[in-house]
């Protein structure tokens, strides 16, 4: 605009999910003023659209190294205060928000456990979960929420997995990893989608001015979204065990440079998780109250393990299962169930192991583990990919079924979004 106005226009990729839920969810006013949005495409577009305020700020990930002690204590600050709005909001129900008038009645439930303005404006409907939608998800007849009852909602998601087997499963022939979680690895934040391009910061103060890409929200039980995002995470893989502020190396002047950088880098992860915790503890005890739950994050991995898609095996869920022995005592009567851990560590650690492998190789090529790749670096990464394999064809030495199994099960090769 020549006045300087400047807006978004966002308008939903072809395997975004289902179009119409994935932009009606977007235009909650806690997410940014819209001036105007479509989750039809009956319009002059031709196709769902919004048209949103410009995110305030700059990019987390483009000023991360620049950030000082002031501007990381206000970072972490500022979210606590986001959370904190969404901790003690009373949700009724699991599923996503929506303006009432896009969704139909019967698939309303309400938004707080009591009438007041937004209630009558907003709803819970139908979650817009990716997992609910993914592929040939989206054509099965299966209930999607809303769900008042969290049980209910666990049920669903067992239930989504056991129609698709029923529809559309078949036996894999390789069993190669192609999803990157490592044991223990969580979600915990699914109504912010908290990594550093989703989060836009103050230039001057270093708080959080807007997050972006809300797309998919769900509203969860509190104890299945609990935890650190995964910008605020622990950098490293013990839980400190008191609170002190964290401190450069003492031999830190002396470092050369590249080693100095890697210890600015290290501090400032751990400066960010320490004022994390002591904002959350000191701010928001809803949320200290959950995180203090002995089997929060093993609950959370199982039941983000059977709900995510599975890719010829079920190492990853049998894993999580198996996990859960080790909180025996916080569950239900388990005595006469016969536990199957014969040989299973063994097997998941090889399955780990080649698990990092491949996260190796999809970094050095630059690809994601949904397959996306960025329009400028499309040629490079084509480029390195056939390398990858020829190194690979080589590397089994003439050998013919090597080969043969390499070509059916090559990760990296172009596929259709069905599964």
């Amino acid at each position: 605009m020549q006045d300087g106005f400047e807006a978004i226009i966002k308008i939903p990729y072809q395997i975004a999910g289902p179009r119409h839920f994935v932009t009606a969810t977007k235009v909650f006013p806690f997410l940014g003023y819209t001036y105007g949005y479509s989750s039809s495409n009956d319009n002059s577009a031709g196709t769902e659209y919004i048209i949103m305020e410009k995110a305030a700020g700059v990019g987390l990930k483009t000023t991360w190294l620049e950030m000082s002690k002031h501007k990381t204590h206000k970072l972490a600050s500022s979210l606590v205060e986001i959370e904190k709005k969404f901790f003690n909001l009373p949700f009724r129900s699991t599923g996503s928000i929506y303006f009432k008038d896009d969704i139909p009645s019967d698939l309303q439930a309400p938004l707080y456990d009591e009438a007041g303005t937004d209630s009558n404006t907003f709803c819970i409907g139908p979650t817009a979960d990716y997992m609910f939608w993914r592929g040939r998800r989206a054509s099965l007849d299966i209930f999607r929420g809303p769900w008042v009852d969290p049980c209910d909602y666990l049920t669903s998601i067992a239930q989504k997995e056991i129609e698709w087997l029923r529809h559309y499963g078949k036996l894999s022939k390789l069993d190669f990893p192609h999803n990157g979680s490592t044991p223990g690895e969580v979600s915990p934040d699914e109504y912010i989608d908290l990594n550093p391009n989703n989060i836009f910061v103050s230039p001057d103060s270093g708080a959080i001015s807007c997050i972006i890409d809300w797309q998919h929200t769900t509203v969860e039980p509190r104890l299945l979204v609990a935890g650190h995002p995964r910008a605020f995470e622990n950098p490293d893989l013990e839980q400190p065990a008191d609170l002190k502020e964290p401190l450069l190396p003492s031999d830190y002047k002396s470092l050369p440079g590249q080693a100095k950088a890697q210890a600015d880098e290290l501090y400032r992860r751990r400066l960010l998780f320490y004022y994390y915790r002591i904002f959350s503890g000191h701010l928001n005890k809803p949320h200290l109250q959950a995180l203090r739950d002995p089997i929060l994050l093993p609950r959370q991995h199982l039941v983000d393990r059977a709900g995510r898609q599975w890719n010829g095996t079920l190492l990853t869920l049998k894993g999580a299962l198996v996990r859960m022995v080790g909180y025996w005592s916080h569950l239900p009567d388990t005595r006469g169930i016969v536990s199957e851990l014969d040989g299973f560590t063994e097997q998941e650690q090889m399955w780990f192991d080649l698990n990092k492998l491949v996260n190796y190789w999809r970094d050095e090529i630059g690809i994601n583990e949904d397959g996306w790749v960025s329009n400028d670096r499309y040629e490079d990464t084509v480029r390195k990919t056939t390398q990858l394999k020829e190194s690979l064809v080589e590397a089994a030495d003439g050998d013919e079924e090597d080969i043969r199994l390499l070509n059916e099960g090559w990760m990296f090769r172009d596929r259709e979004e069905i599964d």
